[in-house]
């Protein structure tokens, strides 16, 4: 995947947080492609994401299986390929096809102008948290220095140094993110602020703390993994919020003959999960540009961080925001699921990460093909079935006809202001409250009605934080008293954003990042389940407190979800059936063997 680059000062502008789009006089681009060879682009990228060999790409994006993130990554590639950029909402619209976009992209495309941009490296005056951000700070009662992401990476073993500097420069240069200094103030809300960053003066000088260079030449092959891994965990407590440190590039240098490592360590408040590969491609784009002599390309973020945070906070006083808050209400009223094995007074005192265990259940290939299929048939998310399966499990335990569980959103909602976010990094990622209604009724029926709360999410959830931090004080009075759930459930899917490695960064590094975490870190909820299919099978993750709940109690809600969600499929593949053959007569059908498990 190519990173969207421009020369120093020109090019798209990131969308004032008023919602006003900078001025500019449209001008006919003879070069800009037609909508056939948009279309050709489309339909490359689309088939990847899609999982049925023999789907018709000419349908209805959503009617292809695409997830959100596969749409955030087509935003991403619309705007590399083509310099036009395409909003998310525009993306979700229910009959949008491949030829639809792909006329949208060449009309935007020859009429595109230059405008101009903010400056790479430029401040942000302070505005406040975002909803997730504040939460997550107010959960956190001691140090908050380690608490990250990280990846490990294996660079080529010829990386000029002084350009990587530079690359890596520009890399935080164009994204604000990557340079937040958290304000707190006694009796006050913390703030955030973007801290400059000199583009002029020596790259290494502007970096400060932000690059370091490890000369492990002279260690043995047989001794560079341990080199590494050690120096990897003393890099986990480098990340300081308050000081403006919240990203870290450690470049091992290995020597000529050999593959180096980088690490890239960031402060959990700057960043998410989508935002790696947007980091990652930039970062392959503009060294190689380096490298070939062009040094006016820098990367290009549409609204900045801080801008989407100001967004954010003026939203949740809008009319729009507040039609909202019933519904937010009626859901907070939805029973918390799953007390706690062993009650304590303060049980968030002892959900950290010291006391943190997990539980895998891998489910096989055939099965995981078969939640395809079914989610496909009921107009679904893969994730929405799992996440059934898993109420049906605690609705049965509390002995309840409804249950809350917080579901893990990406969050980049282009619906609240005149936002771009899909090549924005930051910490996006939003909890959102769903209330999973299990009252009696045939799989489908029941399925339907999760399916339909999910799709009937105000705003795509971001509203219910938005409402609870920054909403007016008694919308967020009411909210805010909700006790939260105390499960969480994360759908990652095949991979919840594709790492676009290149010449530069060839592949992950087989050693470990280190502890993300200090052992004091309070994890945000006592039992988290995260879902992926990579590699074509399902596998569920049960991350819990064991000073919260037993070992056996953890196995056994896993073993009846995976009960559960077996007979889900089992259900749904005879009811489909049942109306094929309504409608076209009876056909011969395998018999699914749930032994098969």
């Amino acid at each position: 995947m190519t990173a969207p680059v421009r020369p120093h000062g020109t090019g798209p502008a990131p969308a004032p947080a008023t919602g006003a789009s900078p001025p500019h006089t449209p001008t006919s681009d003879p070069a800009a492609p037609s909508a056939q060879e948009v279309r050709v682009r489309l339909v490359e990228w689309l088939a990847e994401a899609v999982l049925t060999p023999d789907a018709d790409l000419s349908a209805p994006l959503r009617d292809l299986g695409v997830d959100s993130l596969d749409l955030i990554r087509t935003a991403r590639r619309v705007e590399s390929a083509f310099g036009v950029r395409v909003q998310l909402r525009e993306l979700f619209a229910p009959e949008l096809t491949t030829a639809r976009l792909a006329a949208l992209v060449a009309e935007r495309a020859a009429l595109r102008g230059a405008t101009e941009a903010a400056p790479p490296g430029a401040a942000h005056a302070p505005v406040v948290l975002t909803p997730s951000q504040e939460q997550a700070w107010e959960e956190q009662t001691g140090e908050r220095g380690q608490w990250n992401q990280a990846l490990l990476l294996t660079t080529r073993p010829d990386v000029d140094p002084d350009l990587f500097a530079e690359a890596v420069r520009r890399l935080v240069a164009g994204h604000a993110s990557l340079r937040l200094v958290v304000e707190e103030r006694p009796a006050r809300r913390p703030r955030q602020r973007t801290a400059a960053l000199s583009t002029d003066d020596p790259a290494d000088a502007a970096l400060g703390p932000a690059l370091d260079t490890v000369d492990v030449r002279e260690v043995a092959d047989a001794d560079l993994a341990a080199a590494i891994t050690l120096r990897c965990a003393v890099e986990q407590r480098c990340p300081d919020p308050y000081a403006g440190r919240v990203a870290r590039f450690v470049r091992f240098d290995a020597g000529p003959s050999r593959p180096g490592r980088l690490l890239i360590v960031v402060h959990q408040l700057a960043i998410d999960m989508v935002s790696w590969s947007v980091l990652l491609a930039d970062l392959e784009e503009v060294y190689a540009a380096l490298e070939a002599g062009r040094s006016d390309v820098w990367p290009v973020e549409g609204t900045s961080y801080p801008e989407w945070a100001r967004a954010l906070a003026a939203h949740a006083r809008t009319p729009e925001a507040e039609e909202q808050a019933q519904w937010w209400t009626d859901v907070a009223r939805t029973p918390v699921a799953l007390p706690p094995d062993r009650p304590v007074a303060d049980a968030r005192a002892v959900n950290t990460a010291a006391t943190a265990a997990t539980h895998r259940e891998e489910f096989p290939a055939e099965l995981t093909a078969r939640l395809h299929t079914a989610a496909r048939a009921h107009r679904a998310h893969p994730g929405d079935l799992v996440l059934h399966a898993l109420g049906e499990v605690l609705a049965e335990r509390l002995d309840e006809p409804a249950v809350r569980v917080d579901v893990l959103r990406h969050g980049r909602e282009e619906a609240v202001g005149d936002t771009q976010l899909a090549r924005t990094t930051g910490w996006f990622t939003t909890t959102v409250p769903v209330r999973l209604d299990l009252a009696p009724g045939a799989p489908a029926e029941r399925l339907a009605r999760t399916v339909g709360h999910l799709a009937a999410l105000p705003g795509g959830g971001v509203g219910h934080g938005a409402l609870a931090r920054h909403g007016r004080p008694r919308i967020a009075a009411v909210l805010r008293a909700a006790p939260p759930s105390n499960v969480s459930f994360d759908f990652e899917g095949d991979d919840a954003d594709a790492l676009p490695l290149g010449t530069l960064l060839p592949d992950v590094a087989p050693e470990p990042v280190g502890d993300i975490t200090a052992p004091h870190w309070t994890r945000p909820h006592p039992v988290e389940v995260i879902a992926t299919t990579e590699d074509g099978t399902l596998r569920v993750e049960w991350w819990y407190s064991t000073a919260l709940y037993g070992e056996t109690t953890v196995r056994d809600l896993a073993s009846r979800h995976r009960e559960a969600l077996t007979a889900l499929l089992h259900a749904l593949a005879g009811s489909d059936e049942a109306a094929r053959v309504d409608a076209f007569g009876p056909r011969r059908v395998v018999p699914f063997d749930p032994g098969t498990r």
